[in-house]
């Protein structure tokens, strides 16, 4: 009930909602403001957080690249002179091993394993306890298997758990006989340099930690390798990828050590198993975070009260002559249009007045004016009613001309099959014919001991292979699609034209440009239902092809200096001789028109226009 009240209050009350408006147009600002605060803290924290990270990255490139200085060193072991694990000889490996450079890198020792991960030499030379890790373990039979260096996370050797650096060693015929390796000396100085950059206060720590979990080194002193990092960074090892997130979203509950209150960057190392891990005080990274000033709560509050007392003038102000002029609009509301409205003034509230009287005057003289038009809205419907009628009948004429457009594909059509059927009888069957009797001629000879005329059978045979392949290419000649238009029609004018000895000359505005497929085989039956008609009846001595492209308007035309004709005195059955219709009935289907001017002695043009779709 009383939401319901003071839903009734703000619906039934201007002073209360100038009230309520004004106090929050005073607030607004302000909290915007904080908000506005809050953003830009929250910034910069991202972007402490975002130069952390990249620190992280570029410690992991240092790390990569000390690595890659050992997979160098042993390279250059296992590439030394006479260094061959196939042989008996350990003489070269020994000595390989004790170049000072080798020892520098990695003063845990090095040695060879042949293929089978039997120990060829090491230094030093521990005996059974062989600082070798074991033959049958996964990153060694890796190392041989792929032919790639290798940094292994923590495995089993004869002396106890290390870290190897793996090389593969080849033969001279780049064949893999065995691994060069190296224990990583995870207390070396060069590696702790790096990591101590990365330590942020007292409290923070870098560390270099394996895909399992365990440390591989570390900033703190006296912590053991077998230490496994929390659950938070354990997760994001196994996602494999740098990132950085709180702590605190895996130490749960109320009893948090310092690590619960840490930020964690990661960055992976890209040559081995190993993820850099800094972690850092959260109050040390992100400074920033918290630091909200008081003074916006005070600013808040002043703002809350200045709007109270704004919203109490203003709505006193507005109230009592808005409620005279609700009275007035009442009785226009209700039919009264003789009492004139009192004018309040020369401010807002006076010129709303005014032009309230307005409003009265000229609905008086609209009530007589809609009389009028009502009487001109039943004239428009009539009229309305007439331009319907005749745009259905537009509408039957158009279905009617689409009747008569199918009637003329399927007449195209029945005419390329008449044509068809017409060239398989007169040329293939003929031939066909040919071969059969020359055959049956070699077989009557070859019985009567004779020498048959095989050349005669095999040229007619190859004779009708021809006037196949010819039928296959004018019914769909390949490269239409695969090299368009322009060139299929260059194709078709050199087998056609060219080869009858008629000169052809083909501009073409874009010869590269390719148009939609249903439009190019349209057109190029009718270029090349032009060119045959120039080819059997013109007597022509050159040909002009032109083909342009504008304004979404494709223009093709074929020009001839042979001995013409008179259109207007063409036949109907001359029309469907000569093409005539089939090119008019494809170009009407796309949407264009066909000119052909022609004349006596003259030659003969075909010009066409055919518009492309839109996006075509």
């Amino acid at each position: 009930m009383r939401r319901a009240s003071l839903r009734a209050r703000l619906r039934g009350s201007l002073q209360t909602r100038v009230y309520m408006l004004l106090a929050v147009s005073s607030v607004v600002p302000v909290v915007m403001l904080a908000w506005a605060f809050g953003v830009r803290v929250s910034r910069l924290d991202e972007q402490l957080v975002e130069a952390r990270e990249w620190s992280a990255k570029t410690v992991a490139g240092q790390v990569e690249e000390e690595l890659n200085k050992g997979f160098e060193i042993l390279q250059r072991a296992a590439t030394a002179s006479h260094v061959n694990l196939e042989d008996q000889d350990t003489g070269p490996e020994r000595a390989a091993l004790r170049d000072p450079r080798v020892g520098l890198h990695f003063p845990g020792g090095a040695f060879f394993l042949d293929a089978t991960g039997r120990v060829v030499a090491e230094e030093p030379d521990r005996g059974s306890r062989s600082i070798a890790p074991l033959a049958d373990l996964a990153v060694v039979r890796t190392a041989i298997e792929s032919g790639r260096p290798v940094v292994s996370p923590f495995v089993a050797g004869f002396s106890g758990e290390h870290v190897y650096e793996l090389v593969p060693v080849r033969n001279w015929e780049g064949r893999v006989t065995g691994i060069a390796g190296g224990i990583v000396d995870a207390g070396q100085h060069n590696l702790h340099v790096m990591l101590r950059y990365l330590r942020q206060g007292a409290e923070g720590s870098a560390e270099v930690v394996d895909r399992a979990g365990r440390i591989v080194a570390t900033t703190e002193p006296g912590r053991p390798a077998v230490t496994s990092a929390c659950s938070g960074v354990r997760e994001v090892i196994a996602q494999g990828k740098g990132m950085s997130r709180r702590c605190s979203e895996c130490h749960t509950g109320r009893a948090q050590d310092a690590r619960g209150r840490s930020v964690v960057t990661t960055a992976v190392v890209r040559n081995a198993p190993w993820v850099l891990v800094a972690r850092a005080p959260t109050a040390e990274v992100l400074g920033a975070s918290g630091a909200f000033p008081a003074w916006l709560v005070g600013m808040i509050l002043v703002s809350l009260g200045a709007g109270a007392m704004l919203a109490w003038g203003a709505a006193r102000s507005v109230a009592k002559p808005v409620a005279a002029l609700t009275r007035a609009a009442e009785s226009i509301a209700a039919g009264n249009l003789s009492g004139k409205i009192p004018i309040l003034g020369n401010d807002e509230v006076g010129r709303l007045s005014l032009a309230l009287e307005k409003m009265r005057l000229a609905l008086a003289g609209l009530i007589g004016a809609v009389a009028a038009a009502n009487a001109q809205l039943e004239e428009r419907v009539v009229e309305r009613t007439v331009q319907l009628g005749r745009a259905n009948d537009q509408l039957r004429d158009r279905e009617l001309a689409l009747e008569r457009l199918y009637e003329k594909v399927v007449s195209a059509q029945e005419d390329e099959r008449k044509r068809i059927a017409r060239e398989l009888h007169d040329d293939t069957s003929q031939s066909l014919a040919a071969v059969v009797m020359a055959i049956d001629g070699s077989l009557a000879a070859m019985k009567a001991g004779l020498t048959p005329r095989l050349e005669e059978a095999k040229a007619l045979a190859v004779h009708t292979i021809e006037e196949v392949h010819r039928m296959i290419l004018d019914l769909r000649p390949s490269v239409l699609d695969d090299l368009g238009l322009q060139s299929a029609i260059r194709w078709y004018a050199d087998r056609h034209l060219t080869a009858r000895g008629i000169s052809v000359r083909c501009e073409f505005d874009a010869p590269d440009r390719r148009f939609p497929a249903p439009y190019e085989t349209a057109l190029f039956r009718v270029c090349q239902e032009a060119m045959s008609n120039i080819a059997r009846h013109a007597h022509a001595e050159s040909v002009l092809i032109q083909l342009s492209e504008g304004e979404g308007v494709i223009r093709i035309e074929i020009e001839d200096d042979g001995r013409g004709f008179e259109p207007k005195n063409v036949s109907h059955a001359e029309r469907r001789h000569f093409g005539l219709m089939g090119i008019e009935e494809r170009v009407e289907i796309l949407g264009g028109k066909v000119m052909i001017d022609s004349a006596p002695g003259q030659g003969t043009r075909v010009r066409l226009e055919v518009p492309l779709p839109r996006g075509g």
